[in-house]
């Protein structure tokens, strides 16, 4: 089992600093998926001073189990693990569930790359040991991604549907005055003559 860095003051007081931000608050249900149990009890900690309700997972075939029984807002996922890794997961997830935010962690960075975890459908990836105001950073970057890019796919719609609304309006109103106008031109001109 690895060890736990100690966490140094000042990244306790960075923390502070990092929730103390201007940034309204949402609240998140997570799923933390690692083998190891102190790595899983750190970050439920880190994300539940923040106000996240947090579900843990130790290894791919029980964070399925738990998605399957629940919604989750977004997934931190550690690569290596027994039964099933956080890659192949992250995979699984990415063939049913496109939008659920996963951040990647690994203490093994130099045997697995971020490019091949984005590629597999991951939005972020951090390495252990990481720092708790880097972690924080980076995972309410990814939920504000997901939210943007949520809010954009909604306009998206919106903007489709009043298009489409808007296409038919207009083609009835078209038609309308091709009926007035054919109309008026067989006043003009009879074709049986």
């Amino acid at each position: 089992m690895k060890k736990l860095r100690k966490v140094p003051l000042t990244e306790i007081s960075n923390l502070k600093k990092v929730r103390s931000s201007n940034m309204e608050p949402t609240h998140y249900k997570i799923l933390v998926v690692d083998d190891e149990e102190p790595m899983r009890k750190l970050i439920v900690s880190l994300l539940s001073t923040k106000g996240h309700q947090c579900v843990t997972a130790s290894n791919g075939f029980e964070a399925l189990d738990k998605i399957m029984e629940a919604k989750y807002d977004a997934l931190i996922i550690d690569i290596v693990m027994p039964e099933m890794d956080g890659l192949a997961l992250t995979k699984e997830l990415s063939k049913h569930y496109q939008s659920l935010p996963v951040m990647i962690m690994t203490g093994h960075a130099d045997e697995y790359s971020a490019e091949t975890a984005i590629a597999l459908g991951a939005r972020e990836f951090i390495s252990k040991p990481f720092s708790i105001s880097e972690f924080i950073i980076r995972f309410d970057k990814m939920m504000r991604d997901h939210e943007t890019l949520c809010k954009m796919k909604e306009k998206y719609s919106k903007m489709l549907f009043n298009l489409q609304r808007n296409s038919s309006e207009e083609i009835e109103r078209l038609k309308g005055q091709i009926k007035t106008l054919g109309g008026q031109w067989s006043y003009f001109y009879d074709p049986n003559d």
